[in-house]
């Protein structure tokens, strides 16, 4: 069947918690999150609230950081890894054993590990005795030229980490301290599936991260799984046998040229979205999104395939803290508005943490009309007085926005 590029949005909306409303609450839906989602990407910067921290906010009614931190480093429900770093439940740990091996057979990575055996030695020796440590607590620090690390110890770290041999104990501050897989990771856990098995439950992983995509999205997602190129043959290969298999379908999404792939088990959900309805289990605990706006983190990832989210939701996203400020459009942090089953415009936070002041330092709407829609206005006041309740922060300061009426209705709003 055809479906609607609204419907499209809602369906890749509601897999990820975000409509018609937030689904999970505290602790537990947390947890439930992280699994529903795949995977989410970890950042340092803290314009606001890391990245991690904000996509569960999102989803998750009364989120608190401390939630995540338990769920990682003291039940051992997740651990981080990768290039991009992302957080993977750990029941997923043998599947990424199998691909950890691939990496460290990687000719370059195998190389620089036979020239620096003897550091590698030290640093394990070191951890073995005084662990879990960080790159600061490693002694006999020598200075390198590394994206990873400034010191000889930190790539020794990190190398040791991508293969496996380590994993992510704890955090001090937000830098990683390590330790011995065989310590960290539960034992139900800890062993290494096979290559071609890993290599079939990422394709099932990568059709459920994606939600709803084209083959050659998809494919993004399977590369990024697996640390591998994936040709167009190869994935139209993989898709046929879950096609075969009945675990995937495909549906045709008005004004898009490829026919998108979804997990055949969301099949009653699809055709409750084309009926106009909403499926029971995706009815929101407290306001939905078009009574209460929402904020995504800039990598969100709702908007983390750039090209789908232009196609869908006719919204182009660039994240601009990278780019010098002379070629900034918006601001070096925004984040997109959701206001019902649209992105409706982006604003620019930023959390003066002594002050306690919350600072919009820009709002750009793409519709201005909608700036006039009370029922807008109410919902993105809405969302930004749980904002700052998240941030701790006791004041919304509204100043540096352009005066113009939606400022002044913001303001009496939000109080």
């Amino acid at each position: 069947m055809e479906i609607t590029k609204q419907n499209a949005r809602r369906y890749l909306l509601g897999r990820q918690g975000l409509w018609p409303g937030r689904r999970w609450l505290g602790k537990v839906g947390s947890e439930t999150a992280v699994h529903e989602l795949e995977a989410v990407q970890v950042d340092t910067i803290t314009t606001v609230a890391r990245n991690h921290d904000l996509v569960l906010w999102s989803r998750v009614v009364d989120y608190d950081t401390a939630y995540l931190d338990s769920l990682l480093y003291t039940e051992r429900r997740f651990f981080d890894y990768g290039g991009i770093l992302m957080i993977y439940p750990m029941a997923e740990l043998p599947y990424w054993r199998a691909v950890m091996r691939r990496r460290g057979e990687v000719q370059s990575r195998a190389e620089w590990a036979a020239r620096n055996g003897g550091l590698i030695e030290d640093v394990k020796r070191e951890l073995r005795a005084r662990g879990p440590l960080g790159n600061r607590d490693m002694a006999g620090q020598q200075r390198v030229e590394s994206y990873r690390s400034g010191k000889d110890t930190g790539v020794a770290l990190y190398y040791l980490w991508t293969i496996g041999e380590l994993m992510t104990h704890s955090r001090r501050g937000f830098e990683r301290l390590y330790g011995f897989r065989e310590g960290i990771a539960p034992p139900p856990h800890d062993y290494e599936a096979g290559l071609d098995e890993a290599e079939h439950f990422f394709a099932r992983k990568a059709v459920r991260a994606t939600g709803l995509g084209t083959a050659s999205e998809w494919r993004r997602w399977m590369s990024l799984l697996t640390y591998r190129s994936i040709s167009a043959a190869e994935a139209r290969r993989w898709l046929d046998e879950l096609m075969s298999l009945g675990e995937l379908a495909s549906i045709t999404v008005h004004g898009r040229k490829e026919p998108c792939y979804f997990p055949s088990s969301d099949l009653t959900i699809m055709e409750t979205l084309a009926a106009g309805g909403v499926p029971d289990a995706w009815r929101p605990i407290e306001a939905s999104s078009q009574q209460e706006a929402n904020l995504l983190a800039p990598l969100d990832n709702l908007i983390q395939d750039r090209k789908r989210t232009q196609s869908l939701f006719d919204f182009s996203y660039i994240w601009e803290v990278y780019k010098p400020v002379e070629q900034r459009l918006y601001g070096h942090y925004t984040m997109p508005i959701l206001f019902g089953d649209a992105l409706a415009g982006r604003l620019s936070p930023k959390l003066d943490r002594k002050s306690k002041v919350l600072w919009i330092e820009g709002l750009w709407l793409e519709d201005e009309r909608i700036a006039d829609d009370a029922l807008f206005v109410s919902a993105l006041s809405a969302s930004l007085r749980r904002f700052a309740s998240f941030h701790g922060a006791k004041q919304i300061d509204l100043s540096l926005l352009s005066p113009t009426p939606l400022r002044q209705n913001l303001a009496r709003a939000v109080g």
